[in-house]
């Protein structure tokens, strides 16, 4: 059954002679800590188009291939070809999605493994997102936004137990307030909040605090961030990053 989804889907990625329209783009972020080190890194993401089919590479500071697939449509069918797994070993999968109602439903075969199937959707005003399915080890992420309160838990299973993480965001007056508690198979878990402000003619400020006694403050302007962060009593770091999208 793979063999013949892959002959089709690439027999549709390749029907198109030349690609009419090629996009870049790409993130740099570049670092400077107050112990004078400099840390920098960019992702390039080429995208050529021709019809209802792309060609997706995205390229590391090195110019080596880290992502490389195509995505092609035939009626209610999207097909996506190639590795997308980003840092991660690469990895070949074939893909199949549609849409059917109010559900995002998805087939992933990886090339020499198993097959997986992934579904999304809202429900009852609770945004689900279900990835591998058939598996206990699945994933499930559920978001959910009432009076200006977002709520997102995620939630998987694994062979130690089950790790849970759920994270609050809302606004007010002003201030974006996010708290954060991710809880590990382990019994070990881990807190963090946030608390964010526009200041107008300066920038965004941020402080953030969690376990460990971690300590951050950042001001953000532009494509310039400037952060102290503490750890405990360690002495604190300052830096400064650059961060420009493109």
């Amino acid at each position: 059954m793979f063999k013949k989804l892959l002959v089709v889907t690439a027999a549709m990625a390749v029907s198109a002679s030349a690609f009419a329209d090629i996009n870049i783009s790409g993130l740099y972020e570049g670092t400077l800590d107050s112990h004078g080190a400099y840390t920098q890194d960019i992702t390039t993401t080429m995208v050529g188009t021709s019809g209802n089919s792309t060609v997706t590479m995205i390229l590391d500071k090195d110019f080596t291939v880290d992502d490389l697939y195509v995505t092609t449509t035939s009626g209610p069918l999207t097909f996506t070809l190639g590795d997308k797994s980003g840092d991660d070993p690469d990895q070949i999968v074939l893909g199949v999605t549609m849409q059917a109602g109010g559900l995002k439903l998805g087939l992933n075969q990886v090339s020499g493994g198993a097959t997986s199937a992934d579904v999304s959707g809202v429900i009852g005003g609770v945004s689900l997102a279900m990835t591998d399915v058939t598996s206990s080890t699945r994933e499930t992420t559920a978001s959910y936004t009432l009076g200006g309160l977002k709520t997102v838990v995620v939630y998987n299973k694994v062979a130690a137990g089950s790790n849970i993480d759920t994270t609050l965001s809302t606004t007010i007056a002003g201030l974006t307030l996010s708290a954060n508690h991710d809880r590990d198979s382990d019994g070990t878990s881990a807190s963090e909040g946030s608390v964010s402000k526009d200041l107008v003619g300066l920038g965004v400020i941020k402080l953030t605090m969690g376990t460990d006694n971690t300590k951050e403050v950042s001001l953000t302007r532009g494509i310039w961030t400037a952060e102290w962060a503490q750890t405990g009593s360690t002495a604190g770091v300052a830096s400064l990053k650059a961060s420009l999208k493109f």
